[in-house]
C-alpha cells in the first residue's frame, strides 16, 4: 500500500499559503478592476473581467470555513459562537469605511455650502436610507436598484448571510452531499434564468453567487479531505507543471468569458484552482507561499474593502492640485472610445501604480487598527482568548476571509 501524503508545515497547522497568496493577487486585480485609468492596464481583458474572482473569494470561503467548522458546528452555542467570530471578523471594517464614505459625504457638503452651484451629496448611490441597509448587511438582498456606499461591501453582505445559512444547515441536517449538490447546481440554473449578464450580479443575485461559490468550496473542503489532489509522487517537474496549467487556465478563461453565460462556470474553474493548489506540491505554491504574496494574503480583505474610496478619491484630489480635469476620451479598439483618468498611456499607468500603492498603505493600516483589534474582541466575546499573532499568511477561523471579495 502506498504511504499516505505528508501535509506540508503549513496544512499540518490548519493553513494553506499558497491560497493565500492567490487570495491576495486576486484582491489587487479587483483594485485594478475598479480603477480605470489611462492605461494598457485598462484594455487587457484580464483585468477588464476581473469581477470574477469575486467568486474565487466566495469558493476559498467555503472550503477554508469547512475545514475549519466542517465538524464544529453541532449544538446552538456553537452555532452561535461561529456567527459572532465570523461578525468580529468582516463587520468593524465594513462599518469603518462606511463611516469614511459617510465622512467624505458630508465634506462634500459642508465644503458646497453658499456656492453658486453646490455639488450633489447623499443622492443615487449614497442615498441616506442605503445606510441602514448597510448597516444591517441587507443592501445586496434586493432591496436597492444599485449597488450604495462601498460598492464592493455588497460581497460581505451576501458572504454574512450565507455564512448564516451555512451554519443553519449544519447544525439542522449536517453537511450532507445532496444539500451541496443542490446548492451547487440551483444557483446558476437560477442566475442562467435571472441575469442578463452572466455573473456579474451584485446587489440583486448576489446571495445566489455567493452560496453557489461557498457550496463548490466546502464539497473542495470533502474532496480534499477524502482524497488530496498530490502530485508530489510524480515528481516536482509534473506539479509544478499541474500548477502552471491551473493558473493559465483561470487567466484564459477570465480573459475570455467577458459577462456572457459561460461566465457562470468560474466558481467550478476556481474549485479546480483550490484543489489543486491547497497541496502545495509544485514551484508555483512556492511563489505564492513567498513573504510578499502572503503578506498581501495577510491584507487582502482590507484591500478588498479600502480600494474602492480610493478609487473615487484619487481623481478629485489630482484634479484639485493640478486645476485640471485629467479624464480623456482613450481608444478601445471598434472606433470606441471611453473615458479613462490621465492623458498618456505613461501617466495612466502611474496613476495605476499610485492608486495600489495607496490602498497597500492603507490597508496596512486598517488590518493592523481595525481588522485584528475586532477579531480579537469577538474572540473575546465569544468565550476565546484571542490567540497570540499567527505567521503572515495563516489561514484558520479568524482570517480565512474575501478578501470574501
Amino acid at each position: 500500500m502506498p504511504a499516505p501524503p505528508v501535509p506540508t508545515p503549513s496544512q499540518a497547522a490548519g493553513r494553506f499559503e499558497a491560497l493565500d497568496g492567490w487570495r491576495g493577487v486576486c484582491a489587487c486585480l479587483v483594485v485594478l478592476f475598479h480603477f480605470h485609468g489611462y492605461s494598457p492596464i485598462q484594455t487587457s481583458a484580464l483585468v477588464r473581467n476581473s469581477y470574477l474572482f469575486v467568486d474565487f473569494f466566495f469558493v476559498l470561503s467555503g472550503f477554508v470555513i469547512a475545514w475549519n467548522y466542517a465538524t464544529r458546528l453541532g449544538s446552538w452555542s456553537e452555532v452561535r459562537r461561529f456567527l459572532v467570530l465570523r461578525l468580529g471578523r468582516v463587520y468593524p471594517l465594513h462599518v469603518f469605511m462606511l463611516f469614511l464614505f459617510l465622512a467624505w459625504e458630508t465634506a462634500k457638503l459642508v465644503n458646497g455650502m453658499g456656492q453658486a452651484t453646490p455639488p450633489s451629496t447623499f443622492e443615487g448611490t449614497n442615498q441616506p436610507g442605503a445606510v441602514v441597509s448597510n448597516l444591517f448587511l441587507v443592501q445586496s438582498l434586493h432591496v436597492h436598484d444599485s449597488l450604495t456606499w462601498n460598492g464592493p461591501a455588497w460581497s460581505i453582505s451576501t458572504e454574512v448571510w450565507t455564512y448564516v445559512i451555512f451554519a443553519l444547515v449544519s447544525v439542522t441536517f449536517g453537511l450532507r452531499l445532496w444539500l451541496l449538490a443542490l446548492a451547487a447546481i440551483a444557483p446558476p440554473v437560477a442566475l442562467l434564468y435571472l441575469s442578463s449578464t452572466g455573473m456579474d450580479v451584485t446587489f440583486d443575485w448576489g446571495l445566489l453567487r455567493c452560496v453557489f461559490g461557498f457550496a463548490l468550496g466546502v464539497a473542495c473542503y470533502h474532496i480534499h479531505k477524502a482524497r488530496p489532489l498530490r502530485m508530489a509522487a510524480a515528481g516536482p517537474a509534473a506539479a509544478t507543471a499541474a500548477e502552471f496549467a491551473v493558473v493559465a487556465a483561470v487567466v484564459a478563461f477570465v480573459s475570455a468569458v467577458d459577462k456572457s453565460a459561460w461566465s457562470l462556470l468560474a466558481p467550478f474553474v476556481f474549485a479546480v484552482a483550490v484543489l489543486v493548489f491547497a497541496s502545495e506540491d509544485g514551484a508555483v505554491s512556492g511563489v505564492f507561499r513567498t513573504a510578499p504574496l502572503k503578506w498581501l494574503g495577510k491584507l487582502s480583505y482590507s484591500i478588498y474593502l479600502t480600494h474602492f474610496f480610493f478609487v473615487l478619491l484619487f481623481p478629485v484630489v489630482v484634479k484639485r492640485l493640478v486645476q485640471q480635469d485629467l479624464w480623456t476620451p482613450m481608444p478601445v479598439g471598434g472606433g470606441q472610445y471611453v473615458l479613462a483618468f490621465g492623458r498618456n498611456d505613461v501617466e495612466g499607468t502611474l496613476f495605476y501604480a499610485a492608486v495600489m500603492a495607496i490602498t497597500l498603505a492603507f490597508s496596512a493600516f486598517t488590518y493592523r487598527w481595525i481588522e485584528t483589534p475586532g477579531r480579537d474582541w469577538s474572540r473575546r466575546w465569544a468565550g476565546r482568548p484571542a490567540p497570540r499573532p499567527s505567521p503572515i499568511g495563516a489561514v484558520g477561523a479568524g482570517g480565512s476571509q474575501l478578501p470574501s471579495p
